[in-house]
């Protein structure tokens, strides 16, 4: 995350990282839960959570939870996380029926399936790229990303989801777009995007694709 993060910070931002356990999968979000605390040493302005939490059997009502957990911790910091960057971002390309691209496993990809179709979205094709263990992400192709979005390019699909910050692939979203001919909202993107318009720097970039021309969140 820390080099796509860097890639999207506007002058006069400075990115500090924090970084917690994601060695047992299930776990992520008692892992970001107690380094949380620790961010408070650089005095941020705002901390962003940059997992995507929904991967991992979730549903709003537990996000809900977990986002106040994450604010009793942040001391009145204000608190983004990935999971409610990307479905801002979704509402604000006027996303309806998408789909999803995790680089884990099928089962990881259909609970962000079913975590999006709970909060308003249509989300009928999932795709995955079976990545073991996280530390192996890094192994991922170009070719396999392309790949992928290749499986889920379907007619009826308006916008593309891709979920789990370990994939950098900022980089390629612009060119994507224009090759698929429909938005890309990939989670890096999203969150930085998101944190940005929420701190009201508003800053917009013609080279990450079309969530980052727009200026303004739709809520």
């Amino acid at each position: 995350m820390h080099p796509e993060y860097e890639l999207m910070r506007p002058d006069g931002v400075n990115n500090q990282m924090y970084r917690f356990d994601i060695s047992v999968h299930d776990q992520v979000a008692e892992a970001v839960l107690a380094t949380l605390p620790q961010c408070h040493g650089c005095y941020p302005d705002m901390i962003i959570t940059g997992n995507s939490i929904e991967m991992q059997n979730w549903s709003p009502n537990i996000q809900a939870d977990y986002v106040q957990k994450l604010n009793d911790r942040a001391k009145g910091v204000p608190v983004v996380t990935a999971t409610d960057a990307t479905a801002a971002a979704l509402k604000t390309l006027g996303a309806k029926r998408i789909a999803v691209l995790s680089p884990m496993s099928e089962e990881n990809s259909k609970s962000a399936q079913a975590y999006y179709e709970g909060i308003g979205f249509e989300a009928p094709y999932g795709t995955w790229l079976e990545v073991k263990e996280s530390i192996d992400i890094i192994k991922v192709t170009v070719d396999q990303i392309l790949d992928a979005f290749q499986r889920n390019n379907h007619e009826d699909v308006d916008t593309f989801l891709h979920v789990g910050g370990a994939l950098g692939m900022v980089s390629m979203i612009d060119e994507l777009e224009q090759k698929l001919g429909r938005p890309i909202v990939s989670s890096n993107a999203a969150t930085y995007w998101y944190a940005m318009r929420k701190h009201g720097i508003t800053d917009t970039r013609d080279d990450l694709g079309k969530l980052w021309t727009m200026d303004e969140v739709v809520d």
